[in-house]
C-alpha cells in the first residue's frame, strides 16, 4: 500500500520505517525542514536503536522517503497516519493544536474513500468528533488504532505488539488496517472508535499505576528495613499481578504516562468524576522523583557548595529523551539549593544541556563526572554507566561517598563491600542509616 506519515517524532519516524520494512510505499511528512532532512541523510534527530539502520536501507531501496509538508507533489495514497505530539496545557488536559491541524490539512489532500488513521494518543470522543467535522462529508474513513511503542524498544515493539487495536465504524476500512498490519503476528482486537482511544488512555494509567504501587510499597520496605526487590519477586510471580513495570526507583518519567495520567485526572473532573487513584498515583510519583533531595538534605547540615554527579539524564535507558525525566527535575531542584551539579548521560548531553543551561556542568565521560564527587545520583541504568569500574569511581570520589541507586541496578553487597555509603529504594538501607555522617 501507499502510505503517508504526519508527524516525524519518535511515533512517527519509527511507524515510517517498520511500515516500509513490512514492504508499503511510504512518505514521512513534517514541517520542520531540518528534520526533514535528517530523516533523507539516515540521521534522525531522535535516538532509537535499530531506526538509524531501517531509515537507511529502506530509503535506499525507495520504500521511505521524507518531504515537507509544503512540497508540491503530495500523494498521501491510500491511508494517513497521524502521529503528531499531543503536548499538555497547564491545567493537565490534553492540547489538540497539532491534532486539529493535521486532520485539517491531511483531509483537504486525501481522495474519497481513503484512510484517516490516528495512532496519537487522543482523550476519548475526540475521533467520533473529527469523524462528523472533517471525515464524513468527503467519504473519508476514520480509524483509531493507539501506537503502544516503548522508547527504547519501539522497533521491536512495533513488529511484536502485544495486541493491536482497530477501531473504526466501517468494516471495510478496519479490514484495510488489519492488511496494513499484514506480517505481524499479534491479537487484534476490532472495536468502536471510542473503546480503542479508551484502551490506550486506560493502558498508560494502569502502568503508571503499578509503578506508584510498588515505589509505595518500597517507601514501606524503607520504613520497616525490608528490600522491594524480594517483595517484587513475591508479587511478580502471582499470574495475575506479574513482573513487569514492578521497579522501585525515582518514579516514571517520559512523554507518555504522565502526560496521560495528568490527562485522565483532568478530564475526569470535566465530567465530575473524582479520579483519587490516578491523582495519588501522580503524588506518589513526583515524592519519589525529589529522593535525592532528601538524602542530601539529611547528610548535609549546608547544601551549599555538596558536589553532586548524576549519572543518566533520559528517562529511561536506549533513549534520549529527557521529557519528564527524574534526573532533570533533581537536577534543576539541587542546583537551585546550591548545589554544585555535574551531568552525564551517554546520548541526551545535549538535549540535557539545552533544557537546563548554564546552572548545570556536562561531562562527556563517566570519570569526569564522578571525580571529586561528595556524592552520586544514578538514575538512569545505561549498560555503560551499570558496567562501569565502580572500585575507580569510588577511588576517584571525595567522602563521604554516597551512592544513590535510583533504579536498584547494582548490587548493594557489593557497593558496600567497595566502600561505598550506598543508598537504594526500598532496600532498607536509607539516609537514616549514615546518621555517623556530619557534614
Amino acid at each position: 500500500m501507499k502510505i503517508s506519515v504526519i508527524g516525524m517524532g519518535y511515533a512517527g519516524a519509527v511507524t515510517s520505517a517498520c511500515l516500509a520494512e513490512l514492504g508499503h510505499y511510504v512518505t514521512g511528512y513534517d514541517i520542520d525542514h531540518r528534520r526533514i532532512n535528517s530523516l533523507n541523510s539516515f540521521k534522525p534527530q531522535i535516538f532509537e536503536p535499530g531506526l538509524e539502520k531501517l531509515i537507511e536501507k529502506n530509503c535506499e531501496i525507495k520504500r521511505l522517503k521524507f518531504q515537507h509538508v509544503d512540497d508540491s507533489d503530495l500523494d498521501l495514497g491510500e491511508i494517513t497516519i497521524i502521529t503528531v505530539g499531543t503536548p499538555s496545557d497547564p491545567n493537565g488536559s490534553p492540547n489538540l493544536e497539532y491534532i486539529w491541524k493535521s486532520v485539517e490539512w491531511a483531509t483537504e489532500h486525501l481522495q474519497q474513500n481513503s484512510i484517516l488513521l490516528m495512532r496519537s494518543t487522543v482523550q476519548p470522543g475526540t475521533g467520533d468528533l473529527i469523524s462528523t467535522r472533517f471525515c464524513e462529508n468527503k467519504n473519508i474513513n476514520y480509524i483509531s488504532c493507539p501506537e503502544f511503542l516503548k522508547e527504547g524498544e519501539a522497533v521491536s515493539d512495533f513488529f511484536t505488539p502485544d495486541r493491536i487495536i482497530i477501531g473504526g465504524n466501517n468494516s471495510d476500512a478496519i479490514e484495510k488496517v488489519v492488511d496494513l498490519h499484514s506480517g505481524i503476528s499479534s491479537p487484534i482486537i476490532k472495536t468502536k472508535i471510542i473503546a480503542a482511544e479508551m484502551i490506550k488512555f486506560a493502558s498508560n494509567a494502569f502502568l503508571a499505576t503499578k509503578i506508584s504501587f510498588i515505589n509505595e510499597m518500597a517507601n514501606f520496605c524503607e520504613a520497616w528495613g525490608a528490600d522491594v526487590d524480594d517483595v517484587k519477586e513475591g508479587l511478580g510471580l502471582d499470574h495475575r499481578i506479574g513482573k513487569s513495570f514492578l521497579n522501585a526507583g525515582v518514579g516514571f518519567g517520559g512523554s507518555c504516562l504522565p502526560k496521560e495520567t495528568r490527562a485522565f485526572t483532568s478530564l475526569a473532573s470535566n465530567y465530575g468524576i473524582k479520579s483519587n487513584l490516578l491523582e495519588s498515583v501522580l503524588e506518589v510519583n513526583e515524592y519519589q522523583s525529589q529522593i535525592p533531595f532528601r538524602i542530601i538534605k539529611d547528610v548535609f547540615a549546608d547544601m551549599n557548595n555538596v558536589k553532586v554527579g548524576i549519572l543518566g539524564m533520559s528517562f529511561k535507558p536506549n533513549t534520549d529523551d529527557i521529557r519528564e525525566s527524574p534526573s532533570i527535575k533533581i537536577a534543576q531542584t539541587l542546583s537551585k539549593l546550591g548545589c554544585q551539579v555535574s551531568c552525564f548521560d551517554p546520548v541526551s548531553n545535549q538535549k540535557s544541556e539545552e533544557k537546563l543551561g548554564s546552572t548545570v556542568k556536562f561531562e562527556t565521560s563517566i570519570e569526569n563526572l564522578t571525580t571529586n564527587k561528595n556524592i552520586i545520583l544514578l538514575m538512569t541504568p545505561w549498560e555503560i554507566i551499570l558496567n562501569s569500574n565502580w572500585h575507580q569511581i569510588f577511588e576517584s570520589m571525595i567522602d563521604p561517598k554516597i551512592l544513590f541507586d535510583g533504579r536498584n541496578s547494582l548490587d548493594p553487597a557489593i557497593m558496600k563491600n567497595i566502600g561505598f555509603n550506598y543508598i537504594g529504594v526500598g532496600r532498607g538501607i536509607s539516609s537514616s542509616h549514615l546518621d555517623h555522617l556530619s557534614w
